[in-house]
């Protein structure tokens, strides 16, 4: 039900109230009377009116001083005055306080009515207004308050994430980035350009992508510092105009994740290489066999041309023994982001090298078809992993013996190598778990397996920018298909690493040297004296670092050998105090340890060369012609 509409008349003669309360009440409106301001007040206090229809003189308070009090208790109520002594004084002063009108008696009623009826109407649209802006001004709070509090939970969201987001505009300036992004690059970089701070993508080529398609993603691996990171780069949409206006890219730091992987592939890498140590330990032992006969068989004879066949016999068989070692050091020690260009078939063989022989004895024969592949880009101790894993799987699947088919081809852009058994296969409900980590089906064969193999095998040929497909028939056997991009360049940092890596042409001297050899096993040092006094040098040995450097204080020396087995003292000493005491000797170093990064090491010091064993006399030999010149 509506509410009533109030009109407080104010007069002090009776007649006049009773005259204008009957009007007023004919006309739907409830009317209150008062005699006095004072009874007028008391009653606004006590009641809600719609208008105030008031005597300009009466005793003791007039109108004027009522309507002053009307505007400090409701600034918006309508005030009519009346009077029957009408001047433009009081005109004006009704004006000046804000009154609605100023009727004169005797009182025209149909103006009356008008008057009454429009004060009552504007009041009502006063008091709507006001009620809509209170409704605004609560609304807006709200509002504020529920935006400022999805702000916040925004905010908790986005710095709650263990990844770096940042969002740019479309020439990459960074607007605004997460908290994680401070621990990440140091900086919140705002203001910056996303391609200063992140300096190895190739923003140029993918941006256009990223600002053309709103559903373009870009992932990219990159060395940041220390640290290794992982980019994505996204389209920052507005989802009801769909106009893209910018870059969002989340980073994630997988500098654990690297390592832990590198672990994983260093236990399944391990793990292989115990699977083929019988079969390797056969090798060596027919290869060992093969040099204690020959050379049994060359000191007891008195023909020397019968004693240099054997010792022919003896060199092949130790240079087998050499091949076979370093191909296993090269697979077997920790992997290094060392891309270089390389020939895949050369890559496949070196693997193969370490398990044909055994494969054979098991009645597994290997085929295999190269086409005309040119060097790619490739880190061949992982891609010799790959290989070796997925022969080893197919040895499993072939307990009685088969075929194994190797077949390498271009396609497309991709170098595609098939690598096919004739096992028992992989059931078809297995096929989509087999690159999973842990996931391994050989406890049911009686082998046992971690399931690390094919997860790491997947893991290495997605670092390589390839693919890696398995397809496969129980009873008929299992192929596995790896398509790797067909690069044929590398990086300014991938070409230094494998320059390094290349071996000098054989040169010959003809000036004779001073040469240290320091090695605590004899025989090396007694066949390096033997070989380079017979070509005229004057060669000192020493069986420890303190009778080296003795030796060092008290002669000159063109060049020391020096090997890095186990020291008495470090091995980055000894060189800093051989070149302090003789700067100008050149020292080699001899060594058998494979540690990650240990030649890199070694020639920060000022080494000239690093020669790894086992040694041949001819690596020897170059050595030191290069270092005392051609003549």
């Amino acid at each position: 039900m509506a509410e009533p509409k109030r009109i407080l008349v104010v007069d002090d003669e009776l007649l006049i109230l009773r005259i204008i309360s009957d009007i007023l009440s004919g006309e739907g409106y409830e009317v209150r009377t008062a005699s006095s301001c004072d009874k007028a007040i008391q009653l606004l206090k006590e009641v809600p009116f719609h208008a105030v229809l008031t005597d300009i003189r009466m005793p003791e308070k007039n109108g004027i001083d009522l309507l002053e009090s009307v505007r400090e208790l409701n600034p918006n109520l309508p005030v009519i005055l009346m009077t029957g002594f009408a001047s433009i004084e009081t005109a004006i002063e009704a004006v000046k306080k804000r009154a609605f009108d100023y009727l004169t008696k005797p009182l025209d009623y149909n103006k009356l009515k008008s008057v009454i009826k429009n004060a009552v109407e504007r009041y009502e649209l006063i008091e709507e207004n006001r009620r809509l802006l209170q409704e605004l001004k609560e609304l807006n709070a709200n509002l504020e308050l529920k935006v400022k509090e999805r702000n916040r939970e925004l905010e908790n969201i986005m710095n709650s994430t263990h990844e770096s987001i940042i969002t740019t505009d479309r020439d990459l300036v960074i607007k605004s980035a997460n908290s994680k992004t401070l621990s990440i690059f140091g900086d919140y970089h705002i203001g910056k350009k996303l391609s200063d701070i992140i300096q190895n993508i190739n923003f140029v080529s993918v941006v256009p992508h990223i600002l053309k398609d709103p559903f373009y993603t870009s992932k990219h691996e990159i060395k940041y510092g220390d640290k290794f990171l992982e980019v994505n780069l996204s389209p920052l949409v507005d989802f009801e105009s769909h106009e893209i206006f910018g870059v969002v890219a989340v980073v994630e730091d997988i500098t654990d994740k690297k390592k832990l992987e590198a672990q994983l592939i260093q236990s399944a890498k391990m793990s292989a290489v115990g699977q083929l140590a019988a079969g390797i330990a056969h090798e060596f032992s027919n290869i060992l066999s093969a040099v204690l006969g020959y050379t049994g068989l060359a000191m007891s004879r008195n023909d020397l041309e019968q004693i240099k066949k054997d010792l022919k016999v003896v060199e092949k068989a130790s240079n087998r023994a050499v091949d076979i070692l370093k191909k296993l050091l090269s697979f077997s020690k920790r992997g290094e982001e060392n891309f270089q260009l390389a020939l895949i078939d050369e890559v496949i063989e070196d693997a193969l090298a370490l398990v044909e022989h055994t494969f054979e004895k098991e009645g597994i024969r290997i085929v295999r078809h190269y086409g005309r592949i040119p060097p790619i880009r490739m880190n061949p101790g992982e891609i010799q992993q790959v290989i070796l894993n997925l022969a080893i799987n197919s040895k499993h699947a072939m307990p009685e013996g088969g075929v194994i088919a190797i077949n390498v081809e271009l396609e497309g852009d991709y170098v595609k190598i098939d690598f096919s058994d004739t096992g028992v296969g992989i059931p078809k409900e297995n096929l989509p778990r087999i690159f999973e980590p842990f996931f391994t089906t050989k406890g049911n064969s009686g082998e046992k397996g971690v399931g690390l193999g094919l997860s790491m095998v997947y893991a290495i040929i997605e670092r390589h920018d390839g693919k890696i497909s398995v397809s496969s028939e129980v009873g008929k056997g299992t192929t596995f298909t790896i398509m790797l991009p067909n690069i044929q360049r590398l990086s300014d940092t991938e070409r230094e690493r494998s320059e390094r890596s290349l071996v000098g042409k054989r040169v010959q001297t003809t000036r004779k040297g001073n040469i240290l050899v320091v090695d605590s096993e004899q025989v090396i040092c007694e066949v390096i004296r033997e070989f380079l006094s017979q070509a005229g040098h004057n060669v000192l040995i020493a069986s420890t670092n303190e009778s080296a450097i003795e030796l060092i204080k008290n002669n000159h020396f063109d060049i020391v050998f020096l090997n890095l087995g186990r020291p008495e003292r470090d091995w980055l000493e000894v060189i800093r105090e051989i070149k302090n005491i003789s700067p100008d000797s050149a020292v080699v170093i001899l060594s058998g340890r494979s540690e990650d990064g240990i030649v890199d090491r070694v020639m920060s010091e000022g080494i000239f060369s690093f020669i790894n064993k086992p040694f041949t006399l001819p690596q020897i030999q170059d050595t030191v012609a290069r270092i005392l010149g051609t003549g």
